[in-house]
């Protein structure tokens, strides 16, 4: 059989920043193997979860001697990291085919393939047209006809993206091509979205967002469209994890878990874990606060919910209705239900998002003041960054707001990238971090949230003097 080879770059290739570098959840990989097992032999090489070096990566495939390689990559922030593994892998022999997929991929197309070590880019999601393009490649089906970028006689070909429409016909992950165990008992990332529990697994069980919040790039990589697995199917190999691996809890890292058909998805899955006497704790990575009422909120803390992140984005209305494009009616009324949520033993973060353009000073101190007044456990507050894709990106284009290149504009997420006559992009990016010091860490709260984060008092103070010391936004700029 021919081989092909499935990998995540190292991030750290590019930098180790304690605040954007994280460990890639495994699943994407291992579906992939599944979908492709039977017609060509596979390999995962995970260079972010074991910190393999360039030399390591390199050594690894030689010794797999491919004749693909599969690179995925999540974020634009960490786009160079690609060029590293495409340079490597090509470097190797130009024989071997590479294929990228990934967010970065689907945005930023133009800029992948100015490396002309690229072959091919999958447009949207990777499942059908890996297997696709792997059976032509072998000489076995016709070229696919969606879901590909690629160069042909130097010319840029786009293909229009591929989804997968019936999430329910993808195979469980295959995970005798990893070492699960490695995963699964140990949390993706140090910080407050901390598992309940160890071992503990990450899982997706729908695609799309129909909102279309200004900033979010969900639309333009997975569609308006929602789809949803059979939440029966997602219970019976949460059953099959804790048999086999003994998990003890979940993360659900949809983007939203309750917009799925109006929000029936979540609370039939929510009823077939109890039910089935599922008795995983579990949390969400992001949930609407506007689509929680009390029998919602019953059956989540029935089914093991620990906790939820709910993204507010805005303590002024003008910003959410106008710039954040959030169908949030009633800012009143989410301190309510954070209440509410609290009160039934879950805990509650909120994100916010500060720097938009057009934002007066004022709008974003009134940001500052909703989060710290809302009753969230913890809050977060992010810089609005211009991601390609987004109505954000246009509106910034528009209005001349951008204080990078237009083509192709850089990518951190702990830098403001926006300018203002009212504020700078600096003053954001200190705002941000200072205020996000100021509010979670108070005398009166660092306990509890030092507690939420699983460390002693002594390790949240070296991670937030190091948030502050690492703040070089001249060098950003």
């Amino acid at each position: 059989m021919k081989k092909l080879c499935l990998a995540y770059p190292n991030q750290r290739w590019l930098k180790n920043d304690l605040n954007t570098v994280w460990d890639l959840n495994p699943v994407t990989l291992c579906l992939l193997a599944a979908v492709v097992k039977d017609i060509v032999d596979v390999k995962v090489i995970d260079a972010q979860m074991y910190n393999l070096s360039e030399e390591e990566f390199e050594d690894q495939i030689k010794k797999y001697n491919p004749d693909y390689v599969g690179i995925s990559i999540l974020s634009s922030e960490y786009e160079d990291t690609l060029n590293t593994a495409l340079d490597i892998v090509k470097g190797i022999s130009k024989t071997i085919v590479t294929i990228a997929g990934g967010v970065h991929i689907t945005t930023k197309y133009e800029y992948a393939f100015k490396n002309k070590n690229l072959d091919y880019g999958v447009n949207g999601e990777g499942e059908l047209i890996l297997r696709s393009l792997l059976m032509y490649l072998m000489g076995k089906a016709d070229f696919p006809q969606k879901g590909l970028i690629f160069k042909k006689e130097g010319k840029l070909t786009v293909q229009c993206q591929s989804f997968v429409e019936n999430l329910s016909s993808l195979p469980w992950p295959d995970y005798s091509y990893i070492n699960l165990s490695d995963y699964i008992n140990k949390g993706a990332r140090v910080g407050p979205n901390r598992m309940p529990e160890l071992p503990a697994y990450r899982m997706t069980t729908t695609r799309g967002c129909p909102f279309g919040c200004s900033f979010c790039q969900v639309e333009t990589i997975s569609g308006k469209k929602v789809r949803s697995r059979d939440p029966e199917d997602v219970v019976n190999e949460l059953l099959f994890l804790k048999k086999e691996y003994g998990i003890k809890s979940i993360m659900f890292e949809d983007d939203n878990l309750l917009m799925a058909n109006g929000t029936k998805y979540a609370r039939k899955l929510f009823n077939i874990m109890i039910e089935k006497e599922l008795n995983l704790k579990w949390i969400a990575g992001a949930f609407a606060i506007w689509l929680m009422d009390d029998e919602m909120m019953d059956l989540m803390k029935a089914s093991g919910c620990q906790g939820v992140n709910i993204a507010v984005e805005s303590g002024n209305k003008r910003v959410v209705k106008e710039i954040v494009k959030k169908p949030i009616k009633n800012l009143e009324k989410i301190p309510l239900r954070i209440k509410a949520i609290r009160d039934r033993g879950m805990h509650c973060y909120v994100n916010f998002i500060i720097g938009f353009p057009s934002e007066t000073w004022e709008e974003i101190r009134e940001t500052i003041h909703y989060a710290e007044h809302c009753g969230a456990d913890y809050v977060k507050f992010f810089v609005a960054v211009p991601l390609i894709g987004t109505e954000l990106y246009d509106i910034a284009i528009k209005s001349d707001a951008l204080i990078h290149s237009n083509e192709y504009p850089i990518t951190d997420w702990r830098y403001s990238q926006i300018k203002s006559d009212e504020w700078t992009a600096k003053d954001i990016t200190i705002l941000r971090a200072y205020e996000w010091d100021r509010i979670n860490f108070s005398p009166e709260r660092i306990e509890n949230t030092a507690r939420l984060w699983g460390l002693s008092i002594e390790e949240v103070q070296k991670i937030r003097k190091r948030t502050r010391d690492e703040i070089n936004f001249n060098e950003f700029s």
